[in-house]
């Protein structure tokens, strides 16, 4: 799994066991994709050689193909990724801009926040389009996708462009991408309790909030 890559990537430069683990992961993921014709395989075989191997533009490749070919929302959003560092590739808004395109219409909804991400900052000669950002944004926070509620929460907070400024809704976008398990959302719905913004001010709902962001923040478990 990408949990397990990523556990045994932290051992790698200590532990010899947990580099042969990690190399027999790879053997693995590499026979399930080519022989067994695995989506999740390939994508996580991808990560192998952009992690482990640091073989960038194999990985871009087979991201590429595995978005393409199989269509795994996640692999088009890494290969976004992948684009927007530069990494395997010359780094393009464009295009990663069209693999997080992909990613959306694929069922990433991480795919979804961060085509928003691209078209609320604008790029390379392209103006932001706040109004792209925010349906993006909502996509994503349709779908469960907390940076998606919170960045939406923003962007109704401060307004941008034809997007008016909206506390009511900032705070109906904090709250959920709070319900989500995000920290800052969390820390925002408590100030908003705090100062009554788009909401009935209520000192004990704040601390309620307040506690919730530290305790999110610090990974322990949260009662709704």
């Amino acid at each position: 799994t990408v949990c397990a890559v990523h556990a045994v990537m932290e051992l790698t430069e200590e532990n010899e066991e947990a580099k042969e683990e990690i190399e027999h992961l790879g053997f693995l993921f590499y026979h399930d994709c080519f022989h067994e014709k695995k989506p999740e395989a390939c994508h996580h075989y991808a990560e192998f050689l952009q992690l482990i191997k640091k073989e960038h533009t194999k990985a871009l490749e087979l991201f590429g193909s595995t978005c393409k070919d199989m269509n795994l929302g996640e692999s088009c959003l890494a290969a976004g990724n992948m684009h927007l560092a530069g990494q395997g590739t010359e780094k393009s808004f464009q295009q990663a801009l069209k693999w997080y395109d992909d990613a959306c219409k694929g069922g990433s909804m991480g795919g979804c926040n961060n085509a928003g991400l691209v078209w609320q900052n604008g790029f390379q000669g392209q103006q932001p389009s706040p109004e792209t950002a925010a349906s993006n944004f909502e996509t994503a926070c349709s779908g469960g996708y907390k940076n998606g509620c919170f960045n939406l929460s923003t962007l109704y907070l401060k307004g941008s462009g034809s997007i008016a400024k909206d506390v009511k809704k900032a705070f109906e976008y904090s709250l959920k991408s709070c319900e989500l398990g995000h920290s800052w959302g969390c820390a925002n719905t408590s100030r908003m309790y705090e100062l009554g913004d788009g909401v009935k001010k209520s000192e004990e709902k704040a601390m309620e909030y307040r506690k919730r962001a530290t305790d999110l923040a610090a990974g322990r478990t949260v009662n709704h």
